[in-house]
């Protein structure tokens, strides 16, 4: 048979088994001319044979790579059977540059003379973009071993050391075994020494498994929490410091030091911090808007309007006008548009003070403001939001009043989430004489040319009397005796009544007590009355103004008191 036969017998099985691979395939000469090309490169080229064959195949291939082939067939033309090598082809698409490994064969006759070269052109995108891929993350995971702050330390399923980020041989200091076991659930604080200084650090230990959920290797990963913890104990310093701060503070607008009021100074300090409504209960005249005041301006709040308002001295009808506003025409007397105090509280603290004294059907609407957090002026459609912080005052037992059905249970936890209990005086003597130097102070602010003090008997009345009035009646007491004094030091006589003759504090169950013990209770306070007025007469001689101006009423009413006891 014809040699020539033979080879283009052969030339076409090639062609028909590197069809079935989809691997494109060139027949030149040994210049490099296309002599053949197989379907799947006609395919791939988007081209007819009639247009390639006759070409050069540079023609081909990226004129920056011209050089690269030209030196694989050099390689052929000095003896290599074949070469093998990457590059890029132009497309038939755009002629975009499409990579591709070529492999490059010569064909001889009988004498071992290059007759053809053999081309074959596997189109290795694919291969490429994900070679690409894993070389990006290869790179990506370096820079996370070897970028970050952190110690990572990677070890085979043994445990053995096998390679880590650069602060991994400083920590484990030369150790080939993980710091932490193997077996170690979640993280786990531990520290270290560190070129001499003892730091601390995060430490967990992760397992690693292959695409097949093998378990193959071991991550060991430290962070240093040092700069952190310092940080966060540095910032407690701060907190605890600016806290103590807000609460020497609060003792400037505050008397108290004993152990209740240190409690109450506490709760005030703790209700600043948050935004929760208070309810502030105790009896009446402990200072309870003092307190609330004082919640306010240690609050971020501060800047913002404090309005206060007290729910038992206006009716129902005037009182919904006063909190949520009207419009014009509303009702009569409505002649012009009202905010209501909610909206002029706005970003700031609206104290609802005896808000026992509220009916249900106010409680209902009150309820639905706190709730939806709008108000609808009366005569009105329009709902404005409003953002107030609710602070609460009552001289009553709201709880019991809940379980009486005279107060709502759903709004006493609406305004109780923190309730805070003022105690009353007769409980904290030891800041009676305090809160009296200060009312002192308080009242002569005008004139400091007579700074008046307290005599040891006065004081000592002060701390005798039980003061069912609280601070409000001390406050009284103070200015009754200031005006009443002439001499620098208050002498006991210069105290209101009350004080110097007192009556014994009313019993737990004075209600049930019978009309005998009541008209006993009044005659004794009729008979101390008495000696009081007969004392006075007798140091001023009978004169009747003196006598008056020491016991602190008129000349008239001691005029009427000693014709009524003859």
């Amino acid at each position: 048979m014809d040699p020539k036969a033979i080879t283009a017998h052969s030339n076409a099985d090639l062609k028909r088994i590197l069809d079935v691979l989809k691997i494109s395939y060139w027949l030149t000469d040994i210049d490099f001319i296309l002599l053949d090309v197989n379907d799947t490169f006609l395919e791939y080229a988007g081209a007819s044979r009639t247009n390639l064959i006759g070409r050069d195949v540079r023609t081909l291939i990226s004129t920056e790579e011209i050089q690269m082939v030209e030196q694989h067939i050099e390689l052929l033309k000095k003896g290599r059977k074949s070469v093998q090598f990457e590059l890029y082809v132009y497309g038939a698409r755009n002629r975009e540059k499409i990579p591709v490994l070529f492999h490059l064969s010569l064909n001889t006759d009988e004498k071992g003379s290059p007759t053809s070269v053999n081309i074959l052109l596997m189109d290795i995108s694919e291969q490429k973009r994900m070679r690409d891929e894993l070389e990006k993350e290869k790179r990506m995971l370096q820079s996370i071993l070897f970028g970050i702050r952190d110690c990572v330390s990677i070890f085979d399923i043994d445990g053995r050391y096998m390679f880590g980020s650069t602060e991994s041989s400083t920590l484990h200091g030369g150790r080939t075994r993980p710091l932490l076991p193997l077996a170690a659930k979640g993280p786990v604080e531990l520290e270290l020494s560190v070129e001499g200084h003892h730091r601390q650090f995060i430490g967990e230990i992760r397992p690693i498994y292959d695409h097949q959920g093998r378990l193959f290797a071991h991550a060991e990963t430290l962070t240093d929490i040092t700069d952190n913890v310092r940080l966060a104990e540095k910032e407690r310093e701060l907190f605890h410091f600016k806290r103590q701060k807000r609460r020497n503070e609060l003792q400037t607008e505050m008397i108290g030091s004993g152990r209740q009021m240190q409690g109450v100074f506490d709760t005030i300090v703790r209700c600043a911090e948050v935004d929760s409504s208070v309810l502030i209960t105790g009896e009446t005249g402990v200072g309870k808007e003092v307190a609330a005041r004082a919640i306010h301006s240690q609050s971020h709040r501060k800047d913002k309007p404090f309005v206060a308002v007290n729910c038992g001295a206006l009716p129902e009808t005037l009182l919904e006008s006063e909190l949520f506003g009207h419009v014009k025409g509303a009702f009569t007397g409505a002649i012009s548009d009202r905010a209501g105090l909610f909206r002029e509280a706005h970003e700031g603290t609206l104290f609802l003070d005896e808000i026992g004294e509220l009916d249900m059907s106010m409680q209902v609407k009150l309820l639905r403001v706190l709730q939806e957090r709008t108000v609808r002026p009366v005569g009105s459609d329009r709902f404005y939001p409003v953002d107030v912080r609710i602070i609460c005052a009552t001289n009553r037992n709201l709880a019991a009043g809940v379980q009486q059905r005279e107060f709502r249970m759903d709004l006493y936890y609406r305004v109780a989430v923190i309730p805070l209990v003022i105690p009353p005086l007769r409980e904290r003597s030891q800041d009676i004489l305090r809160l009296a130097g200060h009312f002192i102070d308080k009242h002569q602010k005008k004139d400091r040319r007579n700074l008046k003090t307290l005599s040891l008997p006065a004081q000592q009345l002060l701390l005798q009397y039980h003061w069912p009035g609280n601070i409000r009646e001390l406050e009284n007491a103070i200015e009754h005796a200031l005006a009443m004094s002439r001499e620098i030091e208050i002498t006991p006589v210069r105290l209101p009544l009350q004080i110097q003759y007192p009556e014994p504090p009313a019993p737990a169950a004075a209600h049930e007590a019978d009309a005998a013990g009541i008209l006993d209770g009044r005659s004794k306070r009729h008979e101390r009355e008495h000696r009081a007025i007969m004392d006075a007469l007798a140091r001023h001689d009978g004169h009747l103004g003196a006598a008056a101006e020491e016991l602190g009423i008129s000349r008239v009413t001691l005029w009427r008191k000693r014709k009524k006891f003859g």
